[in-house]
């Protein structure tokens, strides 16, 4: 393609750039279907699931120096996407992904009390435990 951003077949496109420097995911938006390949660090994609990318929180990881981020960064992105999803999107410094960590899912923001949970006794009554002799259906073989 001539440039990282061109019109072609009444798309833009623009390059996306796995900040992971690991490849072997996928984004699937709209119909679209974009594989990066194990090792694949860079992939051609149309302009509109670029956008979509950078203004929900798919594709966030956990770094291993503690940060959320997003895994993808655009290279030489359109002024109009920069003005529009922030500076944030022409991020391409490499990160390390923290693997002992669940990806896609900010668990402090949704879950802050997670690892503090307590044991709450709940009191048995003997209605609980009334049908735990009873005789049980047979079933006989007949032809």
């Amino acid at each position: 393609m001539a440039g990282e951003f061109t019109h072609a077949a009444s798309y833009e496109y623009v390059t996306l750039v796995d900040r992971a420097m690991t490849g072997g995911c996928e984004i699937i938006h709209d119909g679209v279907r974009v594989v990066f390949k194990r090792g694949e660090m860079e992939r051609t994609v149309p302009l509109f699931l670029a956008q979509w990318l950078f203004q929900t929180d798919k594709e966030r990881v956990h770094t291993t120096d503690g940060q959320y981020v997003r895994r993808f960064g655009l290279k030489n992105p359109p002024p109009e996407l920069l003005a529009e999803v922030g500076p944030e999107c022409a991020d391409c410094d490499p990160i390390a992904i923290d693997s002992k960590r669940i990806e896609r899912w900010n668990v402090e923001a949704y879950a802050p009390d997670r690892g503090r949970t307590r044991e709450i006794p709940v009191a048995r009554r003997p209605e609980d435990f009334t049908n735990l002799a009873a005789e049980t259906a047979t079933f006989s073989r007949e032809r």
